[in-house]
């Protein structure tokens, strides 16, 4: 375990859960910094207190930690929280039976300042459930985790909430934590590890997560830069987790292009496969593709109905429709005399909302997308001098299977 602290006002409950654990093969490193002062309440060997030599910067701290720790599973604690007892029991033999798995992860609740159990929630609109557990002999409301899919794992508003335990080789594989960044240190790591491996949900509280006026959320300044922070590591890394989720669960991952406009920048993992744009038949049986990259491709299909019908028969459910085309908010749309459909945003409310849906093409109750990411963006400097916006819209396959985060109006 390592806990980089600051503020150590709650680190001897931190204590406390660490030596309840029912498991006792463990070591913790806390790594004080600036001018934080904690002494051990009681000696033992197992735990080591060290001052940082480190910035003040989040990802050199943990990345510091790390570094010190010695065991084959880092487990991430917070200065502020608290583990269940069979916290440490549960991810040893999470790991154990999951010899494939390179992240484990738990559900968790919310405690307030004074260690009572925390009732607020997040908006279940966004695919949040809730459920009464007990937890330190202390009912709480546990919040379920999400599936760790590339959408989920791609935004940390969705991602593996604590615990997160992962193992030593895959975090050395990847590079470990990115000692440059301030927030987001997590999700940039977590969608690291995720190229290289399966993550394993742990169906259990295992976590409680105190919620105070120090958490790092309710600073302006740091709030404002993690919501942008986290839209630009989604859409930096999205393409990426699609391909490696696909290839681990045996799918197909496709990079479309038309006969006549073969050129773009191919997504590394994906097949190259060209299709006739008037007549866009996948030869995939359903279900068996995980991700479709379709770059300068929709503006040269005519009939969306039947090109995105295709799309979604194919695709397994949490499977991913990448798509970058030129906006009809600047020039690009217009500009190309062989471009025969146009789009914006706007366009995609009529493939993911169902009322929208069903008017624009009746009988398409079937063709259930979720919108993934959606931005009007210039790719590079060229585009942005000479007007040429695009719309890059990302679309989620919604079958049978696990609730995908955010809003669900298919």
């Amino acid at each position: 375990m390592f806990t980089p602290s600051h503020a150590p006002a709650y680190l001897d409950d931190c204590y406390r859960s660490v030596v309840g654990q029912t498991h006792q093969d463990w070591e913790w490193v806390v790594l004080l910094n600036g001018d934080a002062v904690w002494e051990l309440p009681s000696p033992d060997p197992r735990i080591r207190v060290l001052r940082g030599a480190a910035t003040g910067l989040v990802g050199a701290l943990k990345r510091e930690a790390c570094a010190l720790a010695t065991g084959e599973v880092l487990l991430e604690l917070d200065h502020d929280d608290v583990l269940a007892p069979r916290c440490l029991a549960e991810v040893v033999a999470a790991f154990d039976r999951h010899r494939e798995a390179v992240l484990v992860y738990s559900d968790f609740a919310q405690i307030n300042a004074d260690g009572s159990p925390n009732f607020d929630t997040f908006n279940p609109a966004m695919g949040w459930e809730y459920a009464p557990a007990n937890v330190n002999q202390m009912l709480v409301n546990r919040c379920r985790a999400l599936a760790p899919t590339p959408h989920n794992v791609g935004y940390i508003w969705y991602a593996p909430n604590h615990v997160r335990a992962f193992r030593r080789a895959a975090y050395e594989r990847v590079g470990g934590y990115d000692a440059t960044l301030e927030v987001l240190d997590d999700q940039d790591l977590m969608m690291r590890l995720y190229e290289v491996g399966d993550f394993h949900h742990v169906d259990a509280c295992l976590y409680l997560q105190r919620i105070h006026d120090r958490n790092t959320q309710r600073d302006g300044r740091i709030n404002k830069l993690i919501q942008q922070e986290t839209v630009r590591l989604y859409h930096r890394g999205i393409a990426g987790l699609a391909v490696a989720w696909a290839k681990r669960n045996g799918l197909a991952s496709l990079d479309l292009h038309t006969a006549q406009w073969p050129d773009r920048t191919l997504v590394a993992g994906a097949d190259d496969l060209g299709i006739d744009a008037r007549d866009p038949v996948l030869p995939y049986g359903d279900g068996e593709v995980g991700v479709i990259v379709a770059t300068e491709l929709l503006q040269r299909v005519p009939d969306r109905l039947a090109f995105f019908t295709e799309c979604h028969r194919v695709l397994a459910h949490g499977g991913l429709v990448l798509t970058t085309t030129p906006s009809t908010d600047g020039r690009g749309a217009f500009q190309d005399p062989t471009h025969v459909a146009f789009w914006n945003q706007n366009s995609f409310w009529y493939l993911t909302q169902a009322p929208l849906r069903e008017r624009a093409f009746p009988g398409s109750s079937h063709l259930r997308f979720q919108v993934s990411g959606l931005r009007t963006y210039y790719p590079t400097e060229f585009d942005r001098t000479h007007d040429i916006s695009y719309v890059g819209a990302n679309l989620l396959a919604i079958k049978d299977g696990a609730r995908q985060g955010g809003p669900l109006h298919c």
